[in-house]
């Protein structure tokens, strides 16, 4: 493909060129290309290492990590994006970027066409809360916990994540394999688990996100609440737990949802 159009740009990059709505805007050579490249495949993760390989190469001397945020800026910068709510360049915290309006392509005879886009949405796995035992906690308390979280999670933001259905992740209960092995598996990208245990006078409930293909904690949080009405802890403790999931996976529906759907009681 060698011409683009989205939202009132148009790319061309046989003459390595970029209007907005009839005005030819100036883009770097990097920056054009990094766009080119992420027009290419809309609605994809491009990673940080996928975009290394492709857009500096093997012989390159430049310092990569800042290329790349200097690129990424001064795109946003032309496009009049914005990280924190994108409207085209979005960032996967930790992984990469995803072009994210439509595009829509040349077909070869002067005429436009939408352009096909992958699944986009990040896989995310739910996997049942562990009680550790204290007979004042039932078993159907983590249960119930775990429900409340798929149901918020896919109530607020099945636009974005792919949650994976509670009946797939119960086979990792209990589960002595790895989250790379969980996630590959259940092809998720992340798994959302925790524990829930009882003191004298509250109870303890423990959440942690992984990224299954490093194996690696991205956030992890622990609350402390009386031993009162089970429903309503479930659903006070799910809802916190959804935006901070939020606020790692999906930064620009975080701050949106936050002031509406998902109200944070502390």
């Amino acid at each position: 493909m060698t011409a683009f159009r989205f939202g009132r740009f148009e790319i061309d990059t046989r003459t390595h060129e970029l209007h907005h709505a009839g005005v030819r805007l100036r883009l770097q050579e990097q920056p054009f290309a990094l766009l080119a490249l992420m027009l290419d495949h809309p609605g994809e993760l491009l990673t940080r290492d996928a975009l290394r390989e492709r857009l500096w190469p093997g012989g390159t001397f430049v310092d990569f990590e800042h290329g790349l945020n200097a690129a990424i800026r001064r795109l946003r910068a032309v496009l009049g994006d914005n990280a924190e709510c994108p409207r085209f360049v979005e960032t996967v915290p930790r992984r990469g970027y995803r072009f994210i309006a439509k595009v829509e392509s040349e077909n070869g005879s002067g005429a436009y066409q939408l352009k096909s886009t992958v699944e986009n949405r990040v896989r995310l796995a739910v996997l049942p809360f562990s009680n550790l035992g204290e007979a004042s906690v039932p078993e159907s308390f983590a249960s119930g916990l775990t429900e409340e979280l798929i149901t918020q999670l896919g109530r607020v933001f099945s636009d974005r994540l792919g949650i994976i259905a509670r009946s797939s992740c119960n086979r990792f209960k209990p589960s002595d394999r790895t989250a790379g092995e969980i996630g590959a598996a259940l092809n998720a990208q992340y798994l959302l688990e925790g524990t829930v245990r009882s003191g004298a006078t509250g109870v303890r409930i423990t959440a942690q996100l992984i990224e299954t293909h490093g194996e690696t904690q991205l956030w992890a949080e622990s609350y402390d609440r009386p031993l009162t009405e089970s429903l309503l802890i479930q659903e006070d403790v799910a809802t916190q737990i959804v935006q901070q999931v939020a606020i790692e996976l999906l930064p620009d529906r975080a701050a949106t949802r936050s002031r509406g759907a998902l109200p944070v009681t502390g």
